[in-house]
């Protein structure tokens, strides 16, 4: 194997690591200081502790992961502070995605937004609605909308505040929060 294919498979086997603590720590499956155990995902996919570690240094450079002394590297404990800047961030560049694609929005798309708020409706009464069907539901019937704005780098931010959001809104529970209403009244602005 040439040095350049090694390293084209060293670089996928961090993305791949990436992509999956990522997804595990978004949707809790390594709760809020979880101890992120390099050598154990190591052992787990059969590869060395340099792609692992990698990764881990990408997560903690987007705040997924703090490295405490004596400890190790852990999934970050979302704050207060966390909460406040991502929801800020999000009203403003969503706002932006939303003001240009509602306009562009075809009647396909906005069917499928219709069977996304039926969804929604009736999975409210799940026990896992808070946990994860919301925040998938929820996530697809906007970014029906974002993706018409036909903006690759403001989807790209979008993606990565939208993945913050979910992590901290495993926190609380959505239902009666009025959150799991505003799909309504988006579905019928970009109606009219």
């Amino acid at each position: 194997m040439s040095e350049q294919q090694s390293l084209r498979t060293a670089r996928r086997m961090t993305d791949e690591v990436l992509g999956i603590l990522h997804a595990r720590i978004v949707d809790g499956t390594l709760p809020p200081g979880g101890k992120v155990d390099i050598e154990a995902v190591a052992r787990e996919f059969g590869i060395s502790r340099t792609p692992v570690r990698e990764a881990v240094l990408k997560l903690e450079s987007l705040g997924l992961v703090d490295r405490i002394p004596y400890r190790g590297s852990v999934a970050a404990v979302p704050s207060e502070e966390d909460l406040t800047e991502v929801t800020a961030l999000r009203v403003v560049l969503e706002g932006l995605a939303a003001e240009l694609g509602a306009p562009r929005l075809t009647a396909p798309e906005l069917d499928r937004m219709r069977t996304i708020l039926a969804e929604l409706d009736s999975a409210a009464d799940e026990p896992d609605y808070s946990l994860g069907r919301f925040n998938s539901l929820n996530r697809e019937f906007h970014w029906t909308i974002y993706a018409a704005a036909g903006s690759p780098v403001l989807l790209r931010l979008i993606d990565q505040l939208a993945a913050e959001a979910d992590r901290l809104r495993l926190r609380a529970d959505v239902r009666g929060s009025g959150a799991d209403s505003h799909p309504r009244e988006i579905l019928a602005a970009c109606e009219r």
